[in-house]
């Protein structure tokens, strides 16, 4: 349960939503999606059931609920660290560009400028960078460790997790050949609104977050 409720928590991400707003902009969006999933959910996959069968034997029979609440204690001070960098503005929130439009195909920002001309191979290459390990996917590792001592159920696990994450350009590949436009439209009206809300957004998100692993933590250490 605890992996699914950060699995969904972490299906939107604006980068994804920008890379996939410009591959529905292409004229043959199905095979960018493609890429960009397939690749996306293979990096992924690969680093989280590498990380769930080294720690999990690493952990060991001995004292499996120390080791879970030293690493729900860790990541819930970087994920409070990040929250508290973004509220007194240390951690500097991503520039916006001269019209201060969100970072979707044909804005003038950094990543705007690399979603214009997307190929097959650049596809592949955004799954794998709009997915990339972070404090949310490390939380669920910890949590699919805890949930089950059977090395082939975690496994399971971090597929269920990873396709859980992948389900928003999942989805658009389905839709791809459908609508596109109609898609496309719709999620710039999110990204932009993700884009102008986004340090209040993070910082709500990776406070709860902290909160969420202080409290798994104190529980592994009573149980």
């Amino acid at each position: 349960m605890d992996e699914l409720v950060l699995a969904l928590a972490s299906v939107i991400r604006l980068t994804s939503l920008a890379a996939v707003c410009a591959m529905l902009s292409a004229t043959r969006p199905a095979r960018l999606l493609t890429a960009y999933v397939v690749a996306g959910f293979a990096f992924s996959a690969a680093v989280g059931i590498v990380l769930v069968v080294l720690l999990g034997v690493s952990a060991g029979p001995q004292g499996p609920e120390d080791v879970r609440a030293v690493i729900a204690f860790i990541l819930a001070a970087i994920s409070l660290g990040y929250a508290a960098g973004l509220l007194v503005r240390w951690v500097p929130r991503p520039r916006r560009n001269a019209t201060g439009a969100a970072p979707g195909p044909g804005s003038d920002s950094w990543l705007g400028r690399r979603l214009a001309h997307l190929s097959v191979r650049s596809a592949a290459l955004a799954g794998v960078l709009t997915h990339l390990p972070g404090v949310f996917y490390f939380a669920a590792l910890s949590a699919i460790i805890s949930s089950t001592s059977s090395e082939a159920n975690r496994v399971f696990q971090v597929l269920v997790y990873n396709a859980i994450w992948l389900a928003m350009p999942m989805t658009a590949l389905v839709m791809a050949t459908r609508r596109p436009v109609e898609l496309q439209d719709r999620l710039l009206r999110v990204t932009k609104w993700i884009w102008h809300r986004q340090r209040s957004i993070m910082i709500t998100v990776f406070g709860l977050l902290g909160v969420y692993l202080i409290v798994r933590g104190v529980v592994d250490l009573r149980s």
